[in-house]
């Protein structure tokens, strides 16, 4: 365990408007508590776990203070709060604040760190830092002003046997329905195991499917998406190398899936308008939505099918809609609405469009207009 840093870094994480009187500084007999929780666990080897155990003496918070929970910047570190009794016998703190959270004269207070490098991704991690708290309430406050934060700093390395890229974890980005995009990553042994091979993979996934195809000197893993349901979704590959003792790693796959009919970054149009004449053009710059026909089958053109209140009139001879390609995106248009008046009210209603007349589909856009004045 490192030495311990000066007593004032605590204090600096004490809330301004406290209203208790800041916890009073260590004795020269009370060293042996480190004011900053550390620990080096060195490196460990991918894909297993190490714990290491905190005795906290809150005697030395000088007021009392009352252990809630503890907050690990990593995302591979998990950390609990346990009041142990003499013969073994624990009891878990709950992060209430209550007085019930401070040990007996027969307990003691142990913070357990665990840091379990299966759930990072598989790759080396050169020796680095990871910070935390130990929260903490005073045992008078009622209201959580009063709060502390025990710094916790962690040291760690991670030794992964294998060598992944260019990708350890995969993301597809934005999937239509219609699609199913492909990428391509390669899994190796790392230098002190060269021969290492992958030799399996699964995932849980149906609209997730993954091959390996060996190579020369590394393994391809072919990956495909076939999204069935809109939405963001998440999950992983297992894959196991031929590695004496089983190793096998997870590697994150996420996507969002969107409809092939898509208006962004909203199926929406809301404008203010003089009811009794037409808008300039220049007046209707700002009237747009991008809109989007992901389906590679059918061309990317739409067409105005109705324009309509929600209650069902037609309002389309109030309206001038346009569609302008745009240069980057073969599939995606520029679709812009002009008022021409004719309403006698502001509207709420739909403005829908089609791929092939009645039949569509069909892809509705809320239209909105307040009336406005002339300056």
């Amino acid at each position: 365990m490192r030495a311990a840093l000066a007593f004032p870094a605590l204090l600096l994480l004490l809330p301004a408007a406290c209203g208790h009187r800041p916890p009073a500084a260590p004795t020269a007999a009370a060293t042996t508590q480190p004011l900053q929780f550390e620990h080096d666990f060195g490196v460990i080897p991918h894909g297993e776990r190490r714990t290491h155990e905190f005795v906290v003496d809150l005697k030395l918070l000088g007021d009392p203070y009352v252990p809630m929970r503890v907050h690990l910047d990593c995302s591979c570190g998990r950390a609990d709060l346990r009041l142990r009794k003499r013969d073994g016998s624990e009891r878990e703190v709950i992060p209430s604040g209550m007085p019930s959270n401070v040990p007996t004269a027969d307990e003691q207070l142990v913070m357990v760190v665990t840091l379990d490098t299966a759930n990072k991704e598989a790759a080396d991690l050169p020796h680095t830092s990871s910070r935390g708290y130990l929260l903490l309430q005073h045992q008078n406050d009622e209201s959580g002003t009063s709060r502390i934060q025990w710094p916790v700093l962690l040291h760690f390395g991670i030794d992964a046997p294998v060598d992944v890229r260019p990708f350890t974890s995969l993301d597809f980005g934005k999937v239509p329905l219609s699609r199913t995009p492909e990428v391509l990553t390669t899994v190796r042994g790392d230098a002190k195991h060269a021969n290492a091979r992958a030799v399996a993979i699964r995932c849980v996934d149906p609209q997730v499917t993954a091959t390996l195809e060996p190579a020369a000197d590394h393994v391809v893993v072919r990956v495909r998406c076939a999204p069935n349901a809109a939405g963001n979704h998440r999950t992983s590959l297992t894959i196991t190398t031929d590695l004496p003792d089983g190793y096998h790693f997870e590697m994150p796959v996420t996507w969002k899936a969107v409809p092939d009919l898509e208006a962004t970054p909203m199926p929406k149009v809301a404008f203010r308008a003089a009811l009794d004449r037409s808008q300039r053009d220049d007046e209707a710059v700002g009237q747009f939505v991008l809109v989007a026909d992901h389906d590679l089958r059918r061309k990317p053109e739409f067409a105005v099918q109705k324009i309509v209140t929600d209650d069902g009139r037609d309002v389309a001879a109030s309206f001038a809609v346009t569609f302008v390609p745009l240069p980057n995106d073969a599939r995606q248009q520029r679709l812009q609405v002009r008022y021409l008046g004719g309403l006698t009210a502001g509207m709420r209603g739909s403005l829908v469009l089609t791929k092939d007349g009645d039949s569509g589909p069909f892809l509705p856009i809320e239209l909105v207009v307040f009336p406005a004045k002339d300056p």
